[in-house]
């Protein structure tokens, strides 16, 4: 399994593939070639917080939060990148 890589509980392997960055990280999730309906976000700074932006349809979504993990690797122009390094 590649560092950017992670085990879904029902133990599909998904990508976790950057989207953007500032003094936030987005990434989001891709499984057999296509993002997945979730992507993460992660906000640095004086108050740390991780949550997935789920989204159920009609334009409309769910926000459910995540711990926080800095320490790990996403896919960005096809290098794995520590996301602590992207925050800013």
């Amino acid at each position: 399994m590649e560092k950017y890589e992670t085990k879904t509980k029902q133990g599909k392997i998904e990508r976790r593939v950057y989207i953007d960055s500032g003094k936030f990280v987005v990434y989001g999730y891709e499984s057999e070639g296509k993002l997945t309906n979730k992507v993460r976000l992660l906000l640095s700074g004086s108050e740390k917080k991780s949550v997935f932006l789920i989204t159920t349809g009609r334009g409309k979504g769910i926000v459910v939060d995540a711990d926080y993990e800095e320490d790990v690797y996403i896919l960005k122009n096809g290098e794995a990148v520590k996301i602590s390094d992207l925050l800013s």
